[in-house]
């Protein structure tokens, strides 16, 4: 597929690629083996929850050379792994537009699918990452999602128009706010991991981990 496009106005990171829609099974050797064919790798991670190891369905990975990023997007933006295509672009450097633009939904129907939670909230923007969450002994969805936008003015007017919606078929209002503290977690990863490439000592580096075997 041809390579995601960077929006007028914004900068990339050359070398840093954010990859969404990962499944939550996979793991960082899993993440680093897919994306080593393209090119060497400087690191690489799955991002989770450090208390519950909870995967967040997305990861970074770091090449050596701003060629193989290049050709990672191209190769692998749209690529099917297991059931999801993920999503491969470059990642975005920090700042206030991107800062809070993590919802929590809640009381969504029990019978809602993926497909039908994007219907519903695409319209107010580009959804980077969407997470539907489900029991884990019966697989049905619990009713809450977590949807993250490009933009916080994306967020924002998903919030304004969606939160007190009543979603078809249904008679309970849905409650849609900022996720602060999941943010924060996400956001304390991404700066450790953004440090690690300028200080190996304090983040973990994929190329030197001996449990990969390589």
């Amino acid at each position: 597929m041809a390579s995601t496009k960077i929006e007028q106005g914004e900068d990339k990171t050359s070398t840093n690629l954010i990859v969404n829609y990962l499944p939550q099974t996979m793991s960082d050797k899993e993440l680093f083996s897919m994306f080593v064919t393209i090119g060497p790798i400087e690191s690489c991670r799955v991002m989770k929850d450090y208390k519950t190891g909870y995967s967040y369905g997305f990861g970074f990975v770091n090449y050596i050379k701003e060629e193989d990023a290049d050709h990672a997007i191209a190769q692998l933006n749209g690529h099917q792994v297991g059931n999801k295509r993920i999503k491969v672009s470059y990642a975005r450097p920090s700042g206030d537009n991107i800062k809070e633009t993590n919802l929590y939904v809640t009381n969504l129907p029990k019978s809602i699918t993926e497909e039908q939670l994007e219907g519903l909230f695409n319209r107010f923007g580009t959804i980077v990452q969407k997470n539907l969450l489900r029991d884990k002994l019966t697989g049905y969805p619990r009713g809450v999602a977590f949807i993250r936008y490009n933009l916080k003015e994306e967020a924002n007017e998903a919030i304004r128009c969606m939160d007190g919606f009543i979603p078809e078929g249904t008679v309970e209002k849905i409650t849609v706010r900022i996720a602060e503290e999941h943010g924060k977690q996400k956001a304390a990863y991404y700066a450790g991991f953004q440090a690690g490439y300028q200080n190996r000592g304090i983040f973990y580096n994929i190329l030197d981990n001996d449990n990969f075997g390589l």
